[in-house]
């Protein structure tokens, strides 16, 4: 539900904790055969309405929901790694470019090889349970040979799974970004859904209509790493559109490139402003060089908003 409020102080203290104790950051997947609780799927349809919620509150009475989607598969599991060290540097970007920002954390393997658990989605939250879900997802590093990864399933998850107040009261959209490098499946599969979430489709989805509901309420991002599929990257721009689909060259700079693309979505910052805001957060000079020369080469970031479907889309980051 979004309630509290995000620390970097406790984010810092917890982390020297767990050194001092020799307990790894990711400690749940040294021992995990399942995935967590907290992050399963089957949970969601025994919440009041069935949906995972970003709702205004006390705390956060204008909140905006970011649903960040990893592929825990074996070529990419280090991304979740990857982002939990940066979380500090994606929340003060989120603060700065959003008015009560709302995270949830989701990670994919391949259904074919991990039925169940390939599929691991949180609550939205406000507060350092972020950190706390992000390192309960389990780096299950499988995926299969089949050319494909089940990001349907995340695309689902987002359309039919999710409700936001940012939606829904101000007609304003969250922010889903998919990290993907295989090609994506031509449709969302009833057996899978019932699986993952228990829910009953009468007939499978085509990928092109789930894409379009998730873009009902959503700003749009697929992040296609350098090392990825050349045709999986065709088919996300032949899906998603060019603009949407950005390329990350530096894997380690994935919370940038995402604190970034808001930013300038909101018209929050330009490409002038951009190196200044990355280094006050904690990015050093080098990467924030590298961010915002990338993210200048869109079309009109160096004086507007980047807006998913619309504006040319990010080269290289």
């Amino acid at each position: 539900m979004g309630g509290g409020s995000w620390d970097k102080t406790r984010y810092h203290s917890d982390t020297a904790s767990r050194a001092r104790s020799k307990t790894p950051d990711f400690e749940y997947t040294n021992t995990a055969t399942k995935i967590h609780e907290n992050l399963d799927p089957l949970r969601i349809k025994d919440k009041p309405f069935g949906k995972l919620e970003s709702r205004d509150n006390v705390d956060h009475p204008n909140s905006n929901a970011v649903l960040v989607c990893f592929d825990v598969t074996g070529s990419n599991k280090a991304r979740a790694v990857d982002a939990q060290k940066k979380l500090p540097n994606l929340m003060d970007l989120l603060h700065k470019y959003l008015a009560d920002p709302q995270v949830s954390v989701a990670a994919n393997d391949d259904f074919t090889v991990e039925a169940h658990n390939s599929i691991q989605i949180s609550d939205f939250e406000s507060d350092n349970r972020i950190d706390e879900h992000i390192r309960n997802v389990w780096l299950v590093g499988d995926g299969g040979g089949n050319d494909g990864e089940s990001y349907d399933l995340l695309l689902y998850a987002a359309a039919r799974k999710t409700v936001l107040d940012c939606f829904e009261k101000r007609n304003r959209k969250g922010y889903f970004f998919m990290y993907a490098d295989e090609p994506i499946f031509d449709e969302v599969d009833p057996a899978q859904v019932k699986n993952i979430f228990g829910d009953t489709l009468q007939a499978a989805i085509p990928i092109a209509e789930i894409i379009e509901e998730v873009r009902k309420q959503y700003h749009v991002f697929v992040i296609w790493p350098q090392s990825g599929y050349q045709h999986a990257r065709d088919k996300y721009v032949e899906l998603f559109g060019d603009e949407s689909v950005l390329t990350l060259q530096h894997p380690n700079l994935i919370c940038e490139m995402i604190g970034s693309v808001i930013g300038f979505n909101e018209g929050r910052v330009t490409v002038d402003k951009l190196e200044h805001d990355l280094i006050s957060v904690g990015t050093d000079k080098e990467d924030a060089s590298r961010v915002t020369a990338a993210l200048a080469k869109m079309g009109k970031a160096s004086g507007s908003s980047l807006k998913s479907g619309k504006a040319a889309g990010a080269d290289r980051l």
